[in-house]
């Protein structure tokens, strides 16, 4: 996507004319660089997109090949999904990127784009959370009978329907813009209220609160290990730990990828003529998001130990049965920010 253009404001955009849609802040930023700059996303998202989709479908493949499946594997296996579908569009992403913002899919697929990229942000969010109250109740209240397979199925399928019905306000905003001869597909938000709310809209619901709930219950199982490693069995201590790592590390990832996201979208309110360090630092946390949906399968199959046996013995012929279980366009309105979202909410510099 071109990082030299404004998106004008929906009253301009209806005008038959350019003339009265100006480009306020070429004083603030190198344009050329800034373009230059954008070049080197769409190498960046194919491989991305490339190694996520591999390592995913290696992890659905590891959990639906096991016939004896824990909790812990259904979470693993609907976030998989979750960031497998995601991918799978990335492709319309990285096409408008090459092609410098020019959309050539419709209108109906910019809002399957955009949804299944946003709805992707939500389900993301609401599997980690769930998981990490899973994890507390498996470990504080071991002997509760609530953890079957069946209910964690509920759960997750509540999740994803609870993800797509946030992204109602995505399917009423995202569409197919002209501007100068160009076809853009964006998230259209006209005026500073819109994208005021929308940004917190995002934010508090798909980062702020989960992280409160995450934080908290996380707070309470490490509380709870702590102080009991000394009294239980050393087997279960062992493993007690070591569940408790792997749920660790995959919110490690997810607050690594998403927090420099969404604390620049927050910043991006006050800002009204960004600099070519805010452009930079903007784009390369959107990049960082992206990521999230790759290095989180890796992350699992280099790990957990679990999933690389599983493959391990598939690949060698082990028995069937056999395994181990374990546990976005700049938008210039006045008295507006200076950047809202195109192509997806994840926004982008044009």
């Amino acid at each position: 996507m071109n990082s030299s253009g404004i998106i004008c404001s929906y009253e301009e955009l209806s005008n038959s004319t350019n003339s009265s849609c100006v480009n306020r802040t070429t004083s603030t930023y190198n344009s050329i660089e800034i373009a230059s700059f954008m070049h080197i996303f769409p190498a960046v998202y194919g491989v991305l997109c490339l190694v996520g989709v591999v390592a995913n479908s290696l992890v659905i493949y590891a959990v639906a090949t096991c016939k004896k499946k824990t909790v812990s594997d259904i979470y693993v296996l609907n976030l998989a999904i979750a960031d497998l579908l995601f991918l799978l569009v990335m492709p319309f992403n990285i096409h408008q990127l090459v092609r410098d913002r020019q959309w050539v899919f419709g209108n109906f697929m910019c809002k399957a784009v955009v949804v299944v990229d946003v709805s992707n942000q939500f389900t993301t969010v609401g599997i980690v959370t769930v998981l990490c109250i899973d994890r507390y109740v498996a470990i504080v209240h071991a002997t509760s009978e609530s953890r079957t397979i069946q209910r964690t199925i509920v759960i997750n399928l509540l999740v994803w329907v609870g993800s797509f019905l946030l992204t109602i306000p995505v399917m009423m905003y995202a569409r197919v813009v002209s501007k100068t001869q160009m076809n853009i597909c964006m998230m259209f938000l006209d005026g500073p209220q819109d994208m005021y709310w929308y940004t917190l809209y995002q934010s508090v619901l798909g980062f702020i609160m989960p992280l409160l709930i995450i934080s908290t219950f996380y707070s309470m199982t490490l509380y709870h290990v702590f102080r009991s490693i000394r009294r239980v069995r050393r087997k279960q201590s062992v493993w007690a730990r070591r569940a408790t790592k792997m749920v660790l590390m995959v919110i490690t990832l997810f607050l690594v990828c998403w927090s420099p996201y969404h604390v620049i979208q927050v910043v991006n309110l006050g800002i009204r003529h960004p600099t070519n360090l805010f452009i930079y630092a903007y784009n390369v946390s959107i990049c960082l998001s992206y990521s999230h949906s790759c290095i989180n399968p890796l992350m699992l199959l280099v790990f957990a130990q679990s999933y690389r046996e599983r493959l391990c013995h598939r690949r060698y012929g082990t028995p069937r049965g056999s395994h181990t279980t374990s546990s976005r366009t700049t938008v210039k309105t006045e008295g507006g920010s200076a950047i809202t979202p195109e192509t997806s909410p994840r926004c982008r510099v044009i």
